[in-house]
């Protein structure tokens, strides 16, 4: 483990580094066109198979490169599982929970085979259970959540951007922090715009 750079639901009011507010629904709606049915996504929730969380999408609220971002309330140290296989290219948790310093994000960067990259955001201190250059598969347990750097309560920060790398303090830089939309084929209720604000989503098979 010496040889990695070591990087633990989400708030709904928050302060990442480029990230913020509350939903309240004012922001900019949906476009369904944009999300792929999920039935046919590649992605599932970065949870073990019955675990619930409720959504707090940027997309409510954010009108930057981080619109399509999720985030998810849940306690530090909550088991994190990779959406979607690929390989980690950029990880750190070297920081500590609630410094509440922007900048200071734990995170784990995994790259997929179409150049995407899903990021995983305020990771607890020691929170990456993965080293740099891993595989991972789909639903592998890469990290634990937490609440480090500019967070104001425990969660996960979740986004696919679409090349690599934007990382804290820098993670809105184009082209590579410009976010993606996100299906999720396990989730249900089922969704096909999305995830929704206040909805509880369960992981299954």
């Amino acid at each position: 483990m010496a040889a990695r750079t070591r990087g633990r639901w989400v708030a709904w009011a928050l302060v990442l580094a480029g990230c913020g507010g509350g939903g309240d629904g004012d922001g900019p709606s949906a476009d369904c066109s944009m999300f792929t049915a999920a039935t046919a996504s590649p992605y599932v929730l970065p949870l073990h198979i019955g675990q619930t969380f409720a959504a707090n999408p940027h997309l409510n609220w954010d009108p930057t490169v981080q619109r399509y971002a999720i985030d998810v309330r849940m306690p530090i140290g909550t088991e994190v599982l990779a959406m979607r296989a690929g390989t980690v290219v950029r990880l750190r948790e070297s920081y500590f929970d609630g410094d509440n310093t922007p900048g200071h994000e734990n995170f784990l960067l995994v790259q997929h085979d179409d150049g995407t990259v899903a990021r995983y955001v305020h990771l607890t201190n020691g929170g990456a259970l993965v080293n740099l250059g891993d595989v991972v598969q789909k639903g592998r347990h890469i990290a634990l959540s937490g609440n480090t750097g500019g967070s104001s309560a425990p969660h996960l920060h979740l986004d696919v951007t679409r090349s690599c790398c934007a990382t804290p303090p820098d993670g809105n830089a184009l082209p590579a922090g410009e976010t993606l939309p996100m299906s999720f084929a396990n989730a249900a209720p089922d969704l096909s715009c999305g995830l929704k604000e206040g909805v509880s989503y369960t992981a299954q098979p």
